[in-house]
């Protein structure tokens, strides 16, 4: 009787698990900029040091950065990113503005671009010092990020730092 009782009660604790709707999950997908982003053009790249954890414009001039984020488009749902986040550093003694560009799609494609600036005090980083920029699925009017494609191009002015990227999406 004790088995047949056991035997019982795990069917329907299993049967309670399958039966509950699952709730969608979010995602995050981090990276140090290295793994994702490069000069814009070949005369960036001499000016742009490649550090284990920024892409460093040691120049004496602004310079341009393209990233690319990787995420896993068929799960989520509607193939859409919700969230591109990317976060800065300013190396030198004066307060800086750093100018983005989110792009969605692929060229040829329904584009949407969406330009973001922030101004990053003197030798500062991250969110509390301004140094943080991020785009929301709710900022391409279109629904750009529905296409599972999203990059960015940054203007970094010289002693500026592109530190850590992030993508997140939501899986059903």
């Amino acid at each position: 009787m004790k088995l047949a009782t056991t035997i019982a009660g795990l069917t329907l604790a299993i049967a309670a698990v399958y039966s509950t709707p699952t709730a969608a999950q979010f995602h995050g997908n981090a990276s140090q900029p290295v793994a994702r982003c490069q000069g814009a053009l070949p005369v960036f790249e001499t000016q742009i040091r490649k550090r284990p954890l920024a892409i460093q414009n040691e120049g004496s001039a602004s310079t341009f950065v393209t990233c690319g984020f990787e995420f896993d488009a068929y799960a989520a749902v509607d193939n859409s990113a919700l969230i591109a986040d990317v976060y800065f550093s300013n190396n030198t003694g004066a307060e800086v503005t750093v100018n983005c560009t989110g792009v969605t799609g692929w060229a040829g494609g329904d584009n949407e671009y969406v330009s973001f600036d922030v101004d990053i005090v003197a030798n500062g980083s991250g969110v509390d010092d301004g140094g943080n920029i991020y785009w929301e699925d709710t900022d391409f009017a279109a629904g750009g990020m529905s296409s599972g494609l999203i990059a960015i191009s940054c203007e970094l002015p010289a002693g500026v730092g592109l530190n850590d990227t992030y993508v997140y999406w939501e899986e059903a």
